[in-house]
C-alpha cells in the first residue's frame, strides 16, 4: 500500500549517518556521510539537496565538487551542492544547520581528523562551513539556484580524547551548541559559542558513560539548557555565564531487574522534554513526555506516555512543533507536535502529540498514533529523520506541508510532505474578545488505541465465569439445566448436591439412563418403568425380575401411573427397588419422579393389602 504523502527520493554515493533542516528554510536539507579514512573507492561527503528547491550535502573526497540542481514538485529530489573532503579524513558522522548570516548559512560537522594527525594528538573534530546561495543563473531556460558551500574553521572541543574517540552527537540552539563523544575512553559533553564563524568553547562536561542522544534549547536571553541521557537516567545542564554541574531529574524505575533504556530525546518546550526508550528483548518502544523539574519539584514527572508495538527498537527519534513560539524561551500556546520514530523494521511510525496551556498546569494530551510509513528505504538501516520547521504562512491560499526527511546506509535520501489543515480551538469561538489565530495541525487524524481489544476480553472473562458459575449451580442442584453440565460430569457428582435443591429434570435423565440404556424420549413421549424379566434367568427357566424404562405404549406395558397417583407403599417398594438398582438415591428426592410413569410392581397390592 502506498505511502498517504507525497514522496521525493535520491540515491547518493555514500552512507549516510546525519542529516539536518535549515531552520529557516524548509527547502533546504543538509546530508552527511562518507566511507571514512582509506576506505576502498567510498568518499566522505556533505551534500545539499533541494526540496522545491531544496537540499544541502556535505562530503569528504581528495577534491572539492559543487553540483546545483532544484526540484519542481513534492515528488523529486536533487542536489542544489555537495562539497568532498579528504579521503584520508573520517566519514561525516553529525550535522547540524546553524543560523543564517545575511546570504549565508552556517553548517557544523563532526569529522574525524586523518588518523596520522590523531596519532600526533591533533583531531579538528569540529568543522564549519557557509552555503551561500547565489542568484539563479539560466541554462537551458530552466533557472538553478547555486549553493556554494566553503570551509571556515576546525575547532578541537574535547579535552585530552584518546585515538578511538570521535564526535557522534552535535546539536545547535541558537547561538549555543553541544557536542557529545562517542568510543572514547572519557566520555565529554562539550558546548560551544556558534555565533562565529570560529566556534569559541564554554565548557567541557566529564561524564561517567557515553551520553546515548542530547538536545540544547534556548531557555532566555544568554541562557541555554543541555538535556543528555544514558541507559537509565535522563540529565539536565544550565548553561549560561556560569554554566551548572549536570542534574540527574529521571531514573527509570527497576521492574524485576528489567528496564527500558532511554534512545533519544527532544525538547519540546522550556517545560517538556520528549523521550523515547527502547523496551527489553527489543519488545517495542516506549515514549515518554516529562514535565521538567520547576520550583517545588526536583525530578521530572511524566506527563504523557504511550508504546510502539512490535518486536521493534528505535533507531531515530524527529519532533517538529506546528505552532512554535515566536522565541524558542517563550511558552507554548495551543499547538501539536508531530514526532516520528525510526525502528529497526526499516519503519517510520509517525504519532500525534497535543499541547494544552493553562493559567494552572499546561498539559500534554492526546499522544495517538497517525500512520506507520513501512518500506521507506527497502529493508535497509534507516539511521536519521529530521522534520523541516513549519512557521504558518501569513496568508493561509496555498496548501501547506511539513517535510519529514530519512537517510539509509544504502545511500538513499527520502522526503515525504505531511500535507496540513488549519484549526481553531473551540474555546476561542465562545469568547467575545478577539478570535484566536489559526494554527496548523496534520491533516491525517490520529486515532486513540481502540477499547475493543479489553472490552472483548473482558466480556470473555464474564462470559466465562457465567458458564462456570451455572455449571456449579446445576452441579449442585440451584438451579434447572441451561447448560446441561450433568453431561460432562463424573457419575460421583450426585453426592454434591443439595437435597434442599434438585433440578428434576437432570435426575429425571439420570434415573432412564440407567434403566432404559440411555435411551430418551422424544417431543411428546412419556418414559414408563416397569417390572421385566430377567433375559438370563428366563434362558434357565427360573423367575427373576428387573426394572426397566422404555417409551410408553398401554397396549405393552399395560395401564401406568404418575408418581402422585401411587399409595404410599407403592411408592416405598419402588424407592427401594430403584435404589437397589442404583438408578436413585435419597440425595435425588422423589421430585424427580414427576415427569414418569410407573407400572405395576409385584407384591406392591399384596403389602398394601396386608397393611389394611
Amino acid at each position: 500500500m502506498p505511502a498517504p504523502f507525497p514522496r521525493s527520493s535520491i540515491e547518493l554515493d555514500y552512507p549516510l549517518y546525519a542529516l539536518d533542516f535549515d531552520p529557516e528554510d524548509a527547502n533546504r536539507l543538509v546530508v552527511g556521510g562518507g566511507g571514512g579514512a582509506g576506505r576502498s573507492g567510498v568518499g566522505n561527503k556533505i551534500v545539499r539537496l533541494p526540496a522545491v528547491p531544496f537540499l544541502v550535502v556535505l562530503s569528504t573526497l581528495t577534491y572539492l565538487a559543487q553540483t546545483v540542481l532544484e526540484t519542481a514538485s513534492n515528488e523529486e529530489l536533487r542536489v542544489a551542492g555537495a562539497v568532498e573532503l579528504s579521503r584520508d579524513e573520517d566519514s561525516v558522522m553529525s550535522l547540524a544547520v546553524g543560523a543564517r548570516r545575511g546570504k549565508t548559512t552556517q553548517l557544523y560537522a563532526g569529522v574525524n581528523s586523518s588518523p596520522a594527525d590523531v596519532a600526533k594528538g591533533t583531531n579538528h573534530h569540529l568543522r564549519t562551513l557557509a552555503v551561500e546561495r547565489s542568484k539563479a543563473r539560466a541554462s537551458a531556460g530552466v533557472a538553478t539556484p547555486e549553493a556554494k558551500i566553503v570551509e571556515l574553521s576546525r575547532a578541537a572541543l574535547f579535552a585530552d580524547p584518546d585515538a578511538d574517540t570521535y564526535q557522534r552527537l552535535l546539536r545547535v540552539s541558537g547561538s549555543v551548541g553541544a557536542a557529545a563523544t562517542a568510543m572514547g575512553k572519557d566520555p565529554q559533553i562539550a558546548v560551544f559559542e556558534a555565533a562565529t564563524p570560529r566556534p569559541r568553547l564554554k565548557g567541557v562536561m566529564e561524564l561517567p558513560r557515553e551520553a546515548e542522544d542530547l538536545d540544547i534549547l534556548q531557555t532566555g536571553d544568554g541562557e541555554h539548557q543541555v538535556a543528555f541521557c544514558y541507559k537509565y537516567e535522563l540529565y539536565l545542564v544550565r548553561i549560561g555565564k556560569a554554566n551548572g554541574e549536570p542534574e540527574l531529574v529521571f531514573t527509570m524505575p527497576d521492574d524485576h531487574g528489567e528496564r527500558p533504556q532511554f534512545r533519544s530525546i527532544r525538547y519540546l518546550s522550556p517545560e517538556f522534554i520528549l523521550a523515547v526508550s527502547n523496551l527489553p528483548k527489543r519488545s517495542g518502544v516506549l515514549i515518554q513526555g516529562f514535565r521538567l523539574p520547576s520550583p517545588g519539584h526536583e525530578k521530572a514527572r511524566i506527563a504523557a506516555t504511550t508504546r510502539v508495538p512490535g518486536k521493534i527498537s528505535a533507531t531515530a527519534l524527529a519532533v517538529a512543533n506546528l505552532s512554535p513560539p515566536p522565541a524558542p524561551w517563550a511558552p507554548a500556546g495551543n499547538t501539536q507536535f508531530l514526532i516520528a520514530i525510526a525502528g529497526t523494521d526499516a519503519s517510520i511510525s509517525l504519532y500525534t502529540l497535543e499541547h494544552m496551556p493553562s493559567t494552572v498546569l499546561n498539559l500534554l494530551v492526546a499522544l495517538h498514533p497517525m500512520y506507520t510509513l513501512r518500506g521507506v528505504h527497502g529493508q535497509d538501516n534507516i539511521t536519521g529523520v529530521a522534520f523541516s520547521r513549519f512557521v504558518a504562512p501569513k496568508t493561509h491560499a496555498r496548501a501547506q506541508f511539513v517535510k519529514l526527511a530519512s537517510i539509509s546506509l544504502q545511500k538513499t535520501v527520502a522526503v515525504h510532505s505531511i500535507p496540513l489543515i488549519k484549526h481553531v480551538d473551540k474555546q476561542a469561538r465562545r469568547g467575545k474578545g478577539p478570535p484566536r489565530p489559526v494554527r496548523y495541525v496534520v491533516a491525517m487524524r490520529s486515532s486513540a488505541p481502540s477499547s475493543w481489544p479489553l472490552v472483548l476480553v473482558l466480556s470473555v472473562i464474564v462470559l466465562f465465569m457465567a458458564i462456570v458459575g451455572q455449571a456449579v449451580m446445576e452441579m449442585y442442584g440451584k438451579s434447572e439445566p441451561i447448560i446441561f453440565a450433568q453431561n460432562f460430569l463424573p457419575s460421583w457428582h450426585g453426592t454434591l448436591l443439595s437435597p434442599d435443591h434438585r433440578p428434576p429434570g437432570f435426575f429425571e435423565n439420570h434415573v432412564i439412563s440407567k434403566l432404559a440404556g440411555g435411551k430418551a424420549p422424544t417431543a411428546g413421549e412419556t418414559m414408563v418403568l416397569f417390572e421385566a424379566e430377567h433375559p438370563q434367568a428366563a434362558a434357565a427357566g427360573q423367575l427373576a425380575k428387573v426394572l426397566a424404562a422404555d417409551v410408553h405404549d398401554s397396549d405393552v406395558h399395560g395401564p401406568a401411573r404418575t408418581w402422585d397417583q401411587l399409595g404410599a407403599e407403592e411408592r416405598r417398594i419402588w424407592r427401594e427397588r430403584l435404589r437397589e438398582t442404583g438408578a436413585w438415591t435419597q440425595g435425588m428426592g422423589e421430585s424427580v419422579f414427576k415427569g414418569i410413569l410407573f407400572g405395576q410392581i409385584a407384591g406392591a397390592i399384596g403389602h398394601a393389602m396386608a397393611g389394611e
